[in-house]
């Protein structure tokens, strides 16, 4: 997936109020690749919230990561894929099953697989009772996300590099967790925009340090300046 530097970097509006979100992508369509929404947003504004978004033709990320038996998931998603959104996540330890009940009825929208959130890290893998370190288990979930059909996965791009000699060329690599300075809020496995797109990273997520900064244009202007300097 060959993305221009710009159109690699995609907000993630993190967002409860919907005109406060509408004014927010307003200000930055124009220096934006796309716009995440997840569970705050949606749970407040449903599908219409969603389709609010539409009208500023950017491409839509749906990060409701899906987890449940195949027979709800699927019934859920149907109702999701109606939106045609461009992406829509889903938890890949849920199983090939579940994942497959996606794929099946995806329509236009890329199925992108959740491995482990960037919020976690090895000891909370052991806290789980998973005796294997974080590289390993998101490898194993990507076997599953591949072979259930997924269009891609996100991951920290920590795993990525090691991931993406194994996969299709076409694969998508979704990476969060991405960090423009030394503060890493509730995120564990970080890395900064030129390193993610090093590694093989296809999309980047970045909420707060666009949406809190006191120049939300001015910082995506400079993280794509850092992504065209890396010659990314």
């Amino acid at each position: 997936m060959k993305l221009s530097p710009k159109n690699k970097i995609f907000c993630a509006l993190d967002f409860t109020e919907l005109k406060q979100t509408c004014q927010f992508v307003e200000k930055i369509k124009e220096n934006v690749g796309g716009i995440k929404v997840g569970l705050e947003f949606f749970f407040k504004n449903g599908i219409k919230g969603v389709e609010s978004l539409k009208k500023y033709n950017l491409p839509i990320f749906l990060d409701l990561k899906l987890n449940d038996i195949p027979n709800t998931v699927s019934r859920a998603a149907k109702n999701l894929l109606e939106l045609e959104p461009d992406y829509l996540t889903a938890h890949l330890n849920g199983g090939i099953d579940m994942i497959k009940s996606i794929v099946d009825i995806k329509m236009k929208t890329k199925i992108i697989g959740v491995s482990l959130l960037t919020s976690l890290n090895d000891e909370d893998l052991k806290k789980f009772g998973i005796e294997i370190n974080s590289k390993s288990y998101v490898e194993k979930l990507s076997k599953i996300g591949y072979e259930g059909g997924v269009d891609g996965m996100v991951s920290s791009s920590l795993e990525v590099k090691d991931l993406k000699s194994k996969m299709p060329k076409d694969f998508i690599f979704v990476t969060p967790g991405i960090q423009l300075g030394k503060n890493k809020n509730d995120q564990k496995r970080t890395t900064s925009p030129s390193e993610a797109i090093k590694n093989g990273s296809s999309i980047l997520i970045i909420g707060r340090a666009i949406t809190n900064s006191e120049n939300p244009n001015r910082t995506l202007k400079e993280i794509t300046l850092q992504l065209e300097k890396n010659g990314n």
